[in-house]
């Protein structure tokens, strides 16, 4: 995949992480990345900016200056997100 794809698809994965753990913690749960969880004390849409912030940033400086690991970074937020769904789909 080119850099570009790739920046727009790891921006899209956080994207579904962001909402999923809004959902999750507005449930109980509870944020287990510190800066992630000084983020929500802002409020959900604080945390949106936030999270969707430093994607857009990571995204842009791997896209230009390390795709291997923005591609490493795609497959893990895959899996963050494919946790997070299941959590959503089988939570009380």
């Amino acid at each position: 995949m080119r850099p570009p794809v790739l920046a727009a698809v790891f921006v899209s994965l956080n994207l579904v992480d962001a909402v999923t753990t809004a959902w999750l913690v507005g449930r109980g749960a509870g944020e287990v990345n510190p800066i992630m969880a000084a983020a929500l004390s802002l409020g959900i849409s604080g945390f949106l900016c936030v999270k969707l912030g430093l994607a857009l940033l990571v995204a842009a400086l791997t896209a230009r200056f390390a795709v291997r690991a923005l591609r490493a970074l795609c497959v893990a937020f895959a899996g963050i997100v494919a946790w997070q769904a299941t959590l959503c789909f089988y939570s009380p």
